[in-house]
C-alpha cells in the first residue's frame, strides 16, 4: 500500500492499488494545495471546494469525496513536483 498525504492536519490516507478496470475516475484524496483563500462565491481559490465541503471533508464517505472531486475536476496531485 502507498500513503498519500492529503494536506489537512498532516493526515495520511492509505490506498490499496486496484486493477486498472476498477480504479474510480476521481480519487477520494483531498484536493488541498495549501493555498487557502476563499473568494466571494465561497470557494477556495486553491482547491475550488466550498467552505461546507472543506469543513465536512473528514466526515464524508469516500464516495462523497469523489463526488466533490468530480465537481471540481480534481484527478489527483502531480507527484513529480
Amino acid at each position: 500500500m502507498s500513503g498519500v498525504e492529503c494536506g489537512e492536519a498532516g493526515a495520511v490516507v492509505y490506498i490499496a492499488r486496484m486493477s486498472d478496470s476498477s480504479v474510480p475516475p476521481f480519487p477520494a484524496t483531498s484536493p488541498c494545495v495549501k493555498v487557502c483563500v476563499i473568494d466571494l462565491r465561497g470557494e477556495c481559490r486553491g482547491c475550488r471546494r466550498t467552505l461546507t465541503e472543506i469543513g465536512g471533508w473528514s466526515y464524508m464517505s469516500l464516495d462523497e469525496r469523489r463526488v466533490v472531486n468530480e465537481r471540481i475536476g480534481f484527478r489527483g496531485h502531480d507527484e513529480n513536483r
